[in-house]
């Protein structure tokens, strides 16, 4: 051959057949539904699973760990359940003498059902002082006093 010569044409490349993925393209989107789901699932198993330890540590449904005495001004019928801010003046034994933001005088009478708190955790009736802030949950009496049934020192 002569390197001269008109050069012969090169014969096509054959016709490309179906990628082979082409039948597959419901693979992607399955696995990633796949994945979604077994994300739900098992965010609703570890949600479950934390819900029942905290009912468990509790002792009730989760949202009764927030204690009333961190919402002031909550009244029930009658004074039952009220929730009031004071500062204690003096301790002894089971009477707290504390003041009101008004100024006003209170007695607090507590007993061996009493519940005390500080920073959410359940603390003991010693760690009320002179100078504490505490709030107060219980039943107000005729004479002004309260008989407390839950105390949260701040």
């Amino acid at each position: 051959m002569n390197p001269y010569d008109e050069p012969r044409a090169i014969p096509p490349p054959p016709p490309l057949e179906a990628a082979p993925h082409r039948g597959r393209r419901w693979l992607i989107p399955a696995l990633l539904a796949l994945a979604f789901a077994l994300t739900l699932g098992v965010g609703a198993f570890a949600g479950a699973t934390m819900l029942k330890t905290a009912q468990a540590a509790g002792g009730g449904p989760i949202f009764s760990q927030v204690s009333q005495a961190n919402t002031p001004g909550v009244r029930g019928p009658g004074g039952q359940g009220q929730c009031d801010a004071y500062t204690v003046s003096s301790v002894s034994g089971q009477t707290i003498t504390a003041k009101a933001a008004d100024g006003s005088t209170v007695t607090i009478h507590t007993s061996s059902s009493t519940k005390y708190t500080k920073g959410g955790q359940s603390a003991s009736a010693s760690a009320v002082t002179a100078g504490s802030q505490i709030h107060v949950q219980g039943t107000k009496n005729s004479d002004g006093s309260i008989n407390a049934t839950q105390i949260d020192i701040r």
